[in-house]
């Protein structure tokens, strides 16, 4: 479906006191600033007149092509309907740079050939021959004998420049199944025709009453309109018509209306991944007046809309023609098709999403969904959200004040906002600490309550838990084991386990393609000097080992993470496109490694002694899976769970992170347990 827009530029040349409406511009011109005239000599040949009127008319003079005009031709059209004709035409064609020169000297008649190209916004180039008259005056000033048909061929006072914008369907968001996530529908659109009012007074109260918009407001959106005119007060969404018609649709002066808008099926569920769109602002069509963008155009602002901006508008068509004072068609200027949107397919499910946001309810935190196959993200969820929709039929100032609130509903907290991991970094430092032989199958810990292995320090395990081995230390999260570890390799070297963390995606981006994310914190001793101005110490170490201290990592992160593990030890980029590429690298972990960390998370949801077993006890599929409990600046902990399952030759990873949760065992595991029995059946 094509939307059409005609923009007519209006010249009706009568006498001095003639006027020209200023019409709405068809692509996102920037309107010209004349400079301040620059001296023309006087025009002592025909070709010294044509050649000042052709740089006048190149720089935006339009005043000073003016003065170059003939008494004659003054005569027929007064300074300021001169200047507006010309910069109507400007505008409305989408006048980028124009250039104008003459092909050949004058002929004896003093006529100068020369050409005109304008490079325009929607339609390129656009070149044409003509013809410039030249006269002289009784002082001998050779003047330029104007008349229309110098800004285009077969202008004339009374025909009339048409253009006609053809705009492109934009293109759909649509998940893996082809579902749409964000389509091209309507808003319902709430206006007054003021010629059918009977009673002003009573249908201002019904309508104020209605649309909770002062009278005044709305008396001042519908004042200048003409009587059979449909004058806009707002736009609502389509699910508020059978309400809105009961209370205000048989009121006289009163219209509803369908109203062509972008529309977002799911709401809020997948928001911070689709985004939303808006109008173009008079500083956006300032900054793209190429794009051809115009006032009544939808704009990506954020998520795939903003990234995918170019793909989903399509190029926008149309024609330029001169048309006689009927309408009817003199000449074709020139013509183009536009080329509608394409669609963007992205990896999520709409199904795995929805659950993925109800699973979370009214708990601040994040959800993240893969498939570590391919790593394609099936759910990317952030609590609180906000309703897409909500932009387009307009936000309020306290609707905005909202959404920029403290819990920042705008914000994608899965991919980012950085946050201490607690336990689920435990993993990483098992890795680096059996890689680096500090750290070994056989080794047995004292997981007690206290930990003493720095010089008058004491460090505390969450409770405590006897003699461990190292994979028995991993299922119960056993503090003073890793603590032990991340001393030991801080002795070797202090960088070793900051590498290690980069080395599984942390510090840095996670190469994800659509939307934003933060690439975190790793700290180690250069960090730490440069933004703390501190040396480091093996209580950094220590602290890091367990996914403290000045760690900072994303969901997204620590869900990417634990699917290099799962692949069997390669780090990939996540999905959420399809068809983005890929680049894998290698975690180098050796299979003894890998064999050990995987022990130790299947017994997280397998064992009485696993952190989330009790979430997991009477689950029939098994899962290999890490729970956390992350200090931070609020007095509860944040809750983290992540596992993938099977085991073996993982299909799904599901990770949730809920904000001051405390305990990733009894708050995380059990969302993700719902999400689980729901998920797995669609991931193979």
């Amino acid at each position: 479906m094509r939307y059409v827009l005609v923009l007519v530029l209006a010249f009706l040349l009568a006498a001095c006191t003639s006027s020209e409406p200023t019409p709405t511009p068809a692509a996102a011109p920037v309107s010209p600033t004349e400079p301040p005239p620059t001296a023309t000599p006087v025009p002592r040949r025909p070709e010294d007149a044509a050649n000042a009127f052709f740089s006048q008319w190149q720089q935006g003079q339009y005043s000073a092509m003016y003065d170059l005009l003939s008494t004659d031709a003054q005569a027929t059209i007064a300074r300021d309907a001169f200047v507006r004709r010309y910069t109507n035409i400007h505008d409305g064609i989408g006048e980028q740079k124009l250039t104008a020169q003459a092909t050949g000297p004058a002929d004896s008649n003093g006529q100068v050939p020369f050409t005109v190209t304008r490079s325009l916004a929607i339609f390129g180039d656009v070149s044409e021959s003509n013809t410039l008259q030249v006269v002289q005056d009784p002082s001998g000033t050779w003047k330029i004998a104007w008349q229309p048909g110098l800004i285009f061929n077969q202008l004339t006072s009374t025909n009339q420049v048409r253009v006609t914008s053809d705009v492109p369907k934009r293109g759909r968001i649509v998940d893996r199944s082809g579902k749409p996530l964000a389509d091209n529908g309507s808003v319902l659109s709430v206006g007054v025709v003021p010629g059918q009012i009977q009673d002003e007074g009573a249908m201002l109260q019904a309508l104020s009453d209605a649309l909770g918009i002062p009278q005044d407001t709305i008396k001042q959106r519908y004042q200048g309109g003409q009587p059979d005119w449909f004058m806009p007060i707002t736009d609502r969404a389509e699910d508020e018509r059978d309400d809105l018609q009961s209370k205000i649709g048989s009121i006289p002066g009163v219209a509803l209306q369908d109203k062509p808008a972008r529309v977002y099926p799911l709401g809020s569920v997948a928001a911070h991944v689709v985004g939303y769109v808006s109008h173009p602002t008079a500083d956006d069509l300032q900054k793209m007046p190429a794009a051809g963008y115009d006032e009544t155009d939808w704009l990506g602002r954020a998520g795939i809309e903003a990234w995918g901006e170019q793909q989903l508008a399509g190029t926008r068509g149309g024609v330029i023609q001169i048309v006689d004072s009927t309408g009817k068609v003199v000449r074709e200027i020139t013509r183009k098709a536009s080329v509608p949107g394409q669609d963007i397919t992205l990896t999520l499910d709409s199904a795995i999403q929805n659950a993925a946001m109800t699973g979370l309810g009214d708990k601040i935190g994040s959800v993240v969904v893969l498939d570590p196959r391919d790593n394609s993200v099936l759910a990317l969820a952030s609590q609180p959200s906000f309703d897409p929709n909500q932009f387009v039929i307009g936000v309020t100032d306290d609707q905005w004040q909202q959404m920029n609130g403290p819990d920042r509903p705008l914000v994608l907290r899965a991919a980012e906002s950085g946050y201490p991991t607690g336990s689920i970094f435990k993993v990483i430092t098992m890795a680096a600490g059996m890689e680096k032989g500090v750290a070994r199958t056989s080794d047995v810990y004292d997981c007690g309550l206290d930990w003493n292995g720095l010089p008058g320090v004491t460090l505390h395990n969450w409770q405590p838990e006897g003699k461990l081995m190292l994979s028995e230390a991993l299922t119960e999260s056993c503090n003073p084991a890793f603590y032990e570890i991340g001393l030991k390799l801080d002795q070797l070297d202090p960088t070793i386990l900051p590498n290690y963390a980069r080395t599984f995606g942390l510090g840095q981006s996670t190469g994800i393609v659509g939307v934003s994310d933060s690439a975190g914190t790793v700290p180690d001793p250069t960090w730490k000097q440069q933004q703390i101005g501190e040396a480091w110490t093996s209580g950094d170490s220590v602290n890091l080992a367990i996914g403290q201290g000045y760690l900072l990592a994303t969901p997204l992160q620590m869900a990417n993470a634990y699917a290099a593990l799962a692949r069997g030890g390669s780090l990939l980029p996540p999905v959420l496109v399809s068809g983005q590429a890929q680049e894998a690298k290698p975690l180098d972990l050796s299979p003894t490694t890998q064999a050990a960390i995987l022990d130790g998370m299947k017994r997280v949801t397998s064992t009485p002694a696993g952190t989330a077993y009790y979430a997991f006890k009477d689950e029939k599929l098994p899962i290999a899976a890490k729970t956390g409990s992350a200090e931070n600046e609020n007095p509860d902990a944040h809750a983290w769970f992540v596992g993938y399952l099977p085991p073996d030759k993982p299909t799904l990873l599901v990770l949730v992170m809920v904000e001051g949760g405390q305990h990733g065992g009894t708050v995380a595991a059990p969302i993700a347990r719902s999400l689980v029995d729901m998920a797995y059946p669609l991931s193979h």
